[in-house]
């Protein structure tokens, strides 16, 4: 007969809970690290204020810009800030690039026609919305008072070098290069290039 004492195992080590919650804290703070250097240096969040856009973008949407190394091109739709210190003008804009440094934009209210160094720019996105909301026509709408030849109905302007000509897509709405209060874009008033609409949700070249 054995009578040697029965060995038993030990029981399994419980796996040190705090440990784990302290691992899973760092990897949360490092997630959240990165993700405001993301948001602070690469992308960032804005909301459209007013009808300038329509129809493309509308009142109270949520943007996504990319902003990291962006150099504006034309026909992107951009977001801006403005220096000036007019208490009625917004603060901060969303338009759409028709021409950048060294080019020359000619509109022709006559003809409802708009050229970029002699190119005729196809403006599918731009409208004319009268106070009932209806559109009623395409492209051009107010008439600028700056660099305006009245007698020929005509815009010239000479973009000079790190400036932007822009325009809202809602033409009889919009406060953009055609206002002297506004009138060409410094580049470095430039936020971004609006590439995604939250919702609904669209994504833009």
């Amino acid at each position: 007969m054995n009578n040697e004492p029965e060995v038993q195992s030990a029981p399994p080590k419980k796996e040190e809970s705090g440990g784990f919650l302290f691992d899973a804290l760092e990897m949360f703070v490092w997630a959240l690290a990165i993700l405001l250097l993301v948001f602070t240096f690469a992308f960032r969040l804005c909301r459209v204020e007013g009808a300038s856009m329509e129809n493309t973008l509308y009142n109270g949407e949520n943007l996504l810009l990319y902003s990291l190394g962006y150099e504006p091109k034309q026909d992107d739709i951009v977001v801006f800030h403005l220096t000036d210190d007019e208490p009625n003008l917004e603060k901060m804009l969303v338009k759409r690039v028709i021409a950048t440094g060294g080019q020359t934009v000619v509109i022709n209210f006559q003809n409802k026609t708009i050229t970029v160094d002699g190119v005729l720019y196809e403006d599918e996105h731009a409208i004319l919305k009268n106070n009932a909301d209806q559109i009623i026509d395409r492209y051009l709408g107010n008439r600028p008072n700056w660099n305006y030849d009245i007698k020929n109905d005509v815009m010239t302007v000479t973009v000079p070098e790190g400036q932007l000509f822009v325009l809202g897509d809602n033409r009889n709405f919009s406060r953009d290069s055609r206002d002297s209060d506004i009138m060409l874009v410094d580049e470095r008033c430039v936020l971004g290039k609006v590439v995604l609409r939250v919702a609904p949700f669209t994504v833009f070249s």
